[in-house]
């Protein structure tokens, strides 16, 4: 009888129970949907309801600064347009430590890190990074020679300088506290296996630096080339024409906690709508910067100008182009012979030499006569398969470096792996490049072998970039 009694209470309590599980349980499913509800709001749905995207960027006076009561700068107006694009507003922050303006990222102060941000495995492990906006390099930053501006030709300016990663033996360089330039160096330093001593300050930025240099309290400096285009700009005496490291592509970061919607949005500014702009904006604040910031340039490149000029006008070239090639080749040395044996201003072999009449003793115009004629043969060669005169170039002085038939080669190769070869530019370049892989030397349509392609693109990259450097300082 007790037993029974009992067991109204306890059956009641459990039914009082069971009510109450089944609630919670129906509450927290309810919570629950609700959350997942929230969940599938994208992180760029967030970003367009609250209407605001904050971004940080740093180096101040170039990305971002206020010039008449009004916003500017390079970071600061591609970033405008993208905003623009998305009908949202922009909020920029400035921060010139880039450790500081990743950790704002990570602790969601800022949507966004727009630095030129090096798009490196460090990083893109780190973060979510945008497709490449810009790639640069490092440069060195140093003084002309003392009395540059009386010298007569720019080859008596150029002697002076440095030129080569090898002159860095044993110089010191200041740099940023931190900077990335701390390991470029360090790099450089094993590669040319010798002693280059970097003093880190902290108190000056890059741009600091920049004008340390062109007040002599210090001799070099290593920064981010459109740093140092706009660092330079307006300053007499200064040179920023030794690039340190590869081309670098940079880009924007974004925190990899979120989903890649936001990310999407901005990739397809960056292929689309973003190019016109990008130029437009690369125009106004980098490539318009000159490039070595001569104050006054000496009237001649060379003393062989007259026979370059001779030579060039016979090929139908640019004076200043053939002139380049000569740097590059011998920087005007007229008995220079190189360990292979290539000799002279033109540095053509002796097989070369002897097809176009020359030898040992011969003038520095018939020198300069027999290397246009190989220019010219190169040329007329390529002429079929690239049509355009200005493109062409750049095929003749990769012959003209490493033979007609790997440029042959290289176009093959293009053309089967569907690109342009009749295009230099990330086109015929890239298997200039890779010829020194198997996959590709061993292709069936290639006849001339392997090839140490890096010193062949380089060729065409500095003979053209120091042609457009003559062209901007030395009337035609």
């Amino acid at each position: 009888m007790k037993i029974k009694q009992l067991s109204i209470p306890i059956l009641t309590m459990l039914l009082f129970v069971l009510f109450s599980c089944q609630h919670e349980s129906d509450a927290v499913v309810t919570e629950t949907e609700n959350e997942a509800e929230i969940d599938t709001l994208t992180a760029l749905d967030h970003l367009l309801d609250k209407g605001v995207l904050v971004a940080v960027t740093n180096c101040a006076p170039f990305n971002y600064k206020m010039q008449d009561s009004h916003p500017t700068g390079f970071e600061y107006e591609l970033l405008n347009d993208f905003c623009n694009s998305m009908n949202i507003k922009l909020k920029l922050l400035v921060n010139d430590n880039l450790d500081s303006c990743f950790q704002w990222l990570d602790s969601c102060q800022v949507d966004l890190v727009a630095t030129g941000v090096g798009l490196t495995k460090d990083v893109k492990k780190r973060f979510m990074v945008t497709r490449p906006i810009i790639s640069q390099r490092s440069v060195l930053v140093q003084r002309l020679p003392k009395g540059w501006s009386s010298m007569s030709t720019l080859n008596e300016v150029e002697n002076q300088l440095l030129r080569s990663p090898l002159d860095l033996a044993g110089k010191t360089i200041c740099v940023p506290k931190g900077s990335h330039a701390v390991k470029i160096l360090e790099h450089l330093s094993e590669e040319i296996g010798d002693t280059i001593f970097i003093v880190e300050n902290d108190t000056l930025s890059s741009m600091d630096l920049v004008a340390a240099v062109h007040d002599g309290l210090v001799d070099y400096t290593v920064v981010d080339e459109y740093i140092a285009k706009v660092a330079t700009k307006g300053m007499s005496g200064m040179d920023i024409k030794l690039d340190v490291s590869v081309e670098q592509p940079l880009g924007w970061a974004l925190r990899c906690d979120t989903d890649s919607s936001l990310l999407v949005a901005v990739n397809n500014w960056i292929d689309n709508a973003e190019q016109k702009n990008l130029r437009r904006v690369l125009n106004k604040y980098v490539t318009s910067a000159n490039r070595s910031m001569l104050s006054k340039s000496p009237e001649h490149i060379s003393e062989y100008d007259a026979a370059i000029k001779k030579t060039a006008k016979n090929i139908g070239w640019d004076w200043r182009l053939l002139a380049s090639i000569i740097y590059q080749e011998s920087r005007f040395q007229l008995d220079l012979e190189s360990d292979r044996g290539a000799y002279g201003l033109m540095q053509l072999m002796p097989s070369v030499m002897e097809q176009y009449g020359i030898d040992y003793d011969s003038s520095p115009e018939e020198q300069i006569a027999a290397g246009g004629k190989v220019i010219k043969f190169l040329d007329n060669a390529l002429s079929g398969s690239v049509t355009d005169s200005i493109e062409r170039a750049k095929f003749v002085l990769a012959g003209y470096n490493a033979g007609l038939g790997h440029v042959l080669d290289a176009q093959r190769l293009a053309r089967k792996y569907g690109k342009d070869p009749g295009v230099w530019d990330n086109n015929v370049d890239f298997f200039i490049l890779n010829k020194s892989k198997a996959q590709y030397y061993n292709d069936t349509c290639c006849k001339c072998g392997p090839l140490r392609g890096t010193e062949t693109y380089r060729f065409v990259e500095e003979v053209t970039e120091r042609f457009h450097h003559y062209e901007a300082l030395i009337v035609d």
